[in-house]
Parts: structure tokens; sequence; C-alpha cells
């Protein structure tokens, strides 16, 4: 992993040079700050890096709960659990994003550190419960500072999958193959930018399968705005997207996001991992350079100061 860390690195350097010849201070950051952990540490001491939790507590939900968010995914392919982690986990990660936008880093080098990846073992129990003891986890990750400025937005209505990703067992229920989990560590609102879902049960009732999403009849879609903490959970077929910010008086919309697999499906992407034993340093540096080249046509990266990031 570590000749793939050197590689994107200087890919990226010479990508910034390109773009930006003048930005010094990009500059500065890749050639001589990146690589450091120093530099991390510096930049939120709150939080660690290689020191991975060893005892960390998984959410307990009550068996009615569990059976109610069964009951959405099997019904619309999606969850909502609200304020289910407290915000002494989740400020001190919004407070690292905060201080990476401040120096024009992208919010996902956020899993640089321990706690992001700390905070979706915690869901252990709801991932279990759809794709079994013995999920893992996706090298797909994000995280993101939707500005509070008018017209700002996350990313548009899209799939985390093309293929199909839930399928009827041979009980009548359903099989789930990949999900994503959501995490807003600010309250997401209709003002700040929230998700919106288009949700399986009014996606059936289409003629034909979607093809493009301006196929989707706005008012088929449902906001969902949740407080900080709360988890939203959606199989990958689900088109799901950002609302735009519709006033300057707002909170950044600030949220991460992990993807996890069912061991029975052939694995979507290698590597696959294993949250409970994550990426030490080096490689989740080089894993956070894939995601740009990943993700370019949904949010191409710029390291300048103050960027909007959508």
């Amino acid at each position: 992993m570590e000749w793939l860390y050197y590689k994107l690195y200087v890919l990226l350097l010479i990508e910034l040079v390109h773009k930006y010849p003048t930005h010094f201070k990009a500059l500065y950051l890749l050639q001589t700050d990146l690589h450091s952990t120093q530099f991390w540490q510096n930049l939120a001491p709150q939080l660690s890096i290689n020191k991975y939790f060893q005892t960390t507590n998984p959410i307990t939900i009550s068996p009615e709960v569990m059976e109610e968010i069964s009951r959405s995914m099997e019904q619309d392919s999606y969850l909502l659990l609200s304020s289910l982690i407290d915000k002494s986990e989740t400020d001190a990660i919004r407070d690292c994003i905060f201080s990476l936008t401040d120096i024009g880093l992208p919010p996902v080098f956020v899993y640089i550190y321990d706690q992001p990846w700390a905070l979706f073992e915690r869901l252990r129990p709801i991932i279990e419960l759809f794709l079994g003891n013995r999920f893992s986890l996706l090298p797909n990750f994000w995280a993101w500072h939707i500005p509070p400025i008018k017209g700002a937005s996350g990313w548009p209505a899209h799939t985390d999958c093309s293929a199909q990703t839930r399928f009827e067992s041979a009980d009548g229920g359903t099989t789930f193959m990949s999900m994503s989990f959501w995490i807003p560590l600010t309250d997401a609102t209709i003002e700040n930018g929230c998700m919106a879902i288009l949700p399986k049960s009014r996606e059936i009732l289409y003629n034909a399968p979607i093809t493009d999403p301006n196929q989707i009849i706005p008012q088929d879609a449902i906001n969902l705005p949740a407080k900080s903490g709360s988890v939203i959970g959606w199989s990958q077929d689900l088109y799901h997207w950002s609302r735009h910010v519709t006033t300057n008086l707002v909170t950044p919309r600030v949220s991460s996001s992990l993807e996890f697999q069912n061991p029975a499906f052939t694995p979507l992407i290698r590597p696959l991992l294993n949250i409970a034993h994550p990426p030490l340093f080096k490689e989740r540096l080089a894993l956070i350079f894939s995601q740009f080249e990943k993700y370019k046509d949904m949010e191409p990266v710029n390291f300048q100061k103050n960027q909007q990031y959508f």
C-alpha cells in the first residue's frame, strides 16, 4: 500500500501544480505536511491517530426500534434513527472538519483520525441486522461541509451503486447486498441542505426503471431533516441527494458517510476493509487520495482556501 500512497501523492501534487501554479499554500501542505502525523495532531489535538478504539461500545437499540427500521428498509429502502449518538462524540469530529475547511483542505481528510471510523463501528448492531455479522467495509467514504450560502448544496440525485442491491429472499423478505450510512455532525435542516430520498415504495410505481435522476417526480421525494448524531442508512440502489441551502442565516451542514457490504455477495470493490481494524495512517492517506478520483464528478477537489465544496 505504501507505493500506492506515494503514487497518488505525486499525481495529486502534479495536478495541483498544473491547476494552481501560484497557490503556494496547497503546495506547502502537500510537500511538507500531509505525510506527517504531527501536522494532523496539531490540527486536531482532540482526535487521535493509530490509537484506535479498543473498547468501543455498540449502540443499544430496543427490539421495537429494530423492528421499526426493518419495516422501513423493507418498504422504502432507508432508515432514520434520530439523535442516536451523543454530541460529545460528534462535536470533536465536526470541529476537525471546521479546521480542515479553514485551511483549505477537503473535509474527507477527517478520516485520517480514529474517531470517524469509531463512530461507524458503534453502528454494528444495525449493520449486522441488514448485512450479516461478517459484513465488510467498502473503501468508499466522504465527508461534507456545505457552507451557509444560499443556493449551495451537497451532491445531486444519484445512487451509490449502479447495480441492484436489494433482492427478494427465499422467505419472502428482502436481502440487501450493500448499504450506505450517513451521520450529520451538525443539525441537517431543510434550510441548510438536509438529505432527500426517493422511497422505493414510490419508485416501484414508475412505469419504467429510472435511468436519469431528472425522471424523478419532485412530489415523490421525501426530505429527511436530522439532528446532529442521527443515523440515516439506505440500500445503495436508492436515489438520494442534498437539498439546496435556502438562506445565509444557517449553520453549515457537516456530515460523514461510510459504505458496507454483505459478505454473501462478490465484493463490489477492493480492498474490502474491517471497521473493527481500520487502515493505519499511511493507508488511510492513500485511501483518501483515491476518493478524489472516485468522486471527481460529484465534487471536484480544490484545495484553495475558502473554496465552496459543491
